[in-house]
């Protein structure tokens, strides 16, 4: 193979000295590299279904970072034998922090323009964690976390791979400096000078290490828990470190002629094959990560310059340099415009306002660049790096306080606090006392709370630590109701966050019966049966020590199941049931949804099954929740409603369980659907309550104006 001597460059620079004395330009086919990346994350943010593994650009910009950066911190470290991290520092933030804060900016004040207020709040704290570079761990928790599975993404989303980029800028000069001083130390107890070489190979042994690391990590992350790992930094950094690898390999040289220009061309396409062959069930940044990102180490190592078919040629144009000089800030603009353009007008999906948007996206991309990010980077009043500390903490304060103020404006400006929970109309109350109340449908008396705060009622909850989470170990309980000197009994709940859902009104029930209320519940796990293992998921287990408890349990009189429609088909227990004939033509499913109101009667508990709530919105808005629904449409409430055939998504066995054990003694069904729904419609808001806190879970506020309809329909469960 030919080599051919070509310079490393700085992102912020288009030249720099070279050892012998010549001047040493940008490579670049590196910007025709972020052009390809930043053109796949774009078609793919704008055309998911048609680019599938888009999101691999990411990945293509994480290798081009680590070998950039680190080829400029090793070139100083071999020039002065040290590492000026001041300085190193300030030159990233005036690369970019310009650009991201006007994009944060522009984004805070368009939210509240644009977006419904149940919007607001997620978009401000996402901001917030996007200006002081952490998104990527708000992003991780909120992967996991079961109250935030229905949430819309943020116009902010995107910039978890900043924060990413972000902390290994900090992060990385300390390592190498800390390797660089460890290495000067005993070079200069032994009385020689420090070699380019041995730098070379301490800096590639420290590397290297952290990679293997951070890629069996990876690996071993992705596969436990794929929705965190997609966003940690460890996950990613072993990328950094391939580009690191590639850029002490390599040092100034590139590999040329008939087979390097073929390896250059295997790396775009191993590149653009995992663009169109990889999708989101695809298990990522494991070791798949690694066809994209070997593929961009071929790209830069390897390659031809010649017209026509040489691959850095190619990546060399005018077209793909420019796109690759504004690609931060596409990447930057693209994605609020993709999430604000459907709000501003239902034309945005179709193909051709796309295109337009795109153009649009480069537009506004060029002219920040060139007279927003270019002149404050190069603006020499900043050059000290006290200055450059200075801008950059009251940029980032600025944006902070804009947004905060923006939403907390908006926010007054759109509550009503005319309407109270104490109202003889208020909720539920309406819907059962037409005649006092009139129309309860229309939201004659406005909206309390509103539609923002019913949405937050997702992440506080009322009673914390009354709900396991899926995977937790063992049985989660917690004690409501009545003072334990006081209560006569107990009433269980059991069930999944459908359960949970129903806990403020029961609260208030028991403790007017003067029973204590024992909360079993855990999200995303219905209350059913089955046999168990020590294979058996957390949720099977832990139902089957609720039921073990329940029924040894003397004190607990009562049993409240409450579920989803919407859940997974369950194999059939062992156990015989007393169903008699009709339990032979029920499917296994049913059965294990009946078997522990089968044992459960058999320990002669009072089981009072309720029926499934409807479920709203999933036929015709599928992606937008109804307080969204209910933000967007204020003058016309009557649009978030649904027919309630609509609302009926799956089996619904725990309602249908009334026909199977209507003749059973300590059997009470509990109708739901009623509550929600009268004449075949059910309703967005009742009496000024917004009835649903997302599409499947009633709101904190709903339910607890049905209290005293829910203590009528549960007297002969509770009182036998």
């Amino acid at each position: 193979m030919a080599t051919n001597h070509s310079a490393q460059a700085v992102p912020s620079d288009r030249s720099e000295q070279r050892r012998d004395g010549a001047q040493r330009h940008f490579q670049p086919e590196v910007q025709g590299l972020r052009a390809l990346a930043v053109a796949a994350v774009v078609i793919y943010h704008f055309w998911p279904e048609e680019l599938s593994g888009g999101y691999v650009g990411v990945d293509v910009f994480f290798v081009i970072s680590g070998y950039l950066i680190t080829a400029h911190l090793f070139r100083e470290a071999v020039k002065t034998g040290s590492l000026q991290l001041g300085r190193f520092w300030a030159r990233r933030i005036r690369r970019l922090l310009p650009s991201s804060l006007l994009v944060l900016f522009a984004t805070s004040v368009a939210s509240v323009l644009i977006l419904p207020s149940t919007a607001w709040q997620g978009t401000l704290r996402q901001i917030i964690a996007s200006t002081l570079y952490v998104q990527n761990w708000v992003l991780a928790g909120d992967a996991v976390a079961y109250s935030k599975a229905d949430e819309r993404a943020t116009a902010v989303q995107h910039f978890w791979t900043l924060s990413v980029e972000e902390q290994f800028y900090v992060l990385w000069p300390v390592l190498l400096a800390a390797t660089l001083g460890v290495l000067a130390f005993r070079t200069r107890n032994s009385g020689r000078g420090l070699k380019r070489t041995e730098l070379r190979r301490a800096f590639l042994w420290v590397v290297g290490l952290l990679g293997l690391l951070s890629f069996s990590f990876s690996v071993y992350y992705t596969a436990m828990a794929p929705a965190q790992a997609y966003f940690v930094t460890p996950t990613r950094i072993w990328e950094f470190t391939l580009g690191a690898i590639a850029a002490l390999v390599l040092g100034s040289s590139q590999f040329t002629g008939r087979w390097g220009n073929v390896l250059g061309w295997t790396g775009i396409a191993m590149i653009v094959s995992s663009a169109f062959f990889y999708s989101d069930v695809t298990p990522f940044p494991g070791w798949t990560a690694l066809l994209p990102t070997v593929g961009t180490v071929l790209v830069l190592a390897y390659g031809g310059k010649s017209a026509g078919h040489g691959i850095h040629w190619w990546l060399s144009r005018r077209p793909a340099i420019a796109i690759g000089d504004w690609s931060y800030a596409i990447y930057l603009w693209h994605w609020p415009v993709v999430i604000f353009s459907p709000y501003v007008s239902e034309e945005a999906e179709n193909w051709y306002i796309k295109v337009l948007l795109i153009l649009g996206v480069f537009i506004i991309s060029a002219l920040s660049t060139r007279f927003f990010e270019t002149p404050i980077r190069r603006a020499r009043i900043l050059i000290p790096t006290w200055r450059t500390m200075a801008a950059a903490a009251t940029g980032m304060a600025f944006v902070i306080g804009s947004g905060t103020l923006a939403v907390s404006g908006m926010e007054t400006r759109s509550t009503d606090v005319a309407l109270t929970q104490e109202h003889p109309c208020y909720g539920y109350r309406a819907f059962s006392n037409p005649a006092t109340c009139g129309d309860s449908f229309e939201g004659e008396l406005g909206l309390w709370p509103s539609p923002a705060e019913v949405v937050e009622q997702n992440q506080e909850e009322v009673y914390p630590d009354c709900q396991a989470d899926i995977d937790e170990e063992g049985v989660s309980q917690c004690l409501l109701g009545a003072e334990e000197s006081e209560a006569d009994g107990t009433i269980a709940v059991f069930g999944d966050s459908h359960a949970t859902m129903w806990l403020p009104a029961l609260d208030d029930v028991a403790e007017e019966e003067g029973k204590r209320l024992l909360a079993l519940t855990r999200s995303a796990c219905s209350p059913r049966g089955g046999e168990t293992t020590d294979e058996s998921s957390e949720c099977q287990k832990g139902n089957e020590a609720i039921i073990e408890r329940i029924v040894n349990d003397p004190q607990i009189e009562t049993v409240i199941i409450a579920g989803s429609q919407m859940h997974n088909a369950f194999a059939a227990p062992r156990r015989e049931l007393g169903l008699g004939r009709s339990g032979d033509e029920l499917p296994g499913t049913a059965l294990a949804m009946y078997e522990p109101i089968d044992r459960l009667l058999d320990a002669d508990k009072e089981v009072a099954v309720f029926g499934e709530i409807p479920r709203m919105n999933y036929e015709t808005r599928d992606k937008e929740t109804l307080p969204e629904c209910v933000a967007l449409n204020e003058e016309d409430l009557s649009a978030c409603n649904d027919q309630i055939e609509d609302t009926r998504v799956r089996d619904r066995w725990l309602t249908r369980s009334e026909e199977v054990f209507a003749d059973e003694d300590g059997y009470h069904f509990v109708p739901t659907e009623d509550l929600v729904c009268r004449g075949g419609t059910c309703y967005a808001v009742l009496g000024g309550a917004i009835t649903y806190s997302d599409n499947s879970h009633l709101s904190q506020t709903f339910v607890r104006s049905m209290s005293e309809e829910l203590r009528e329909r549960l007297t002969t469960a509770i009182r036998g």
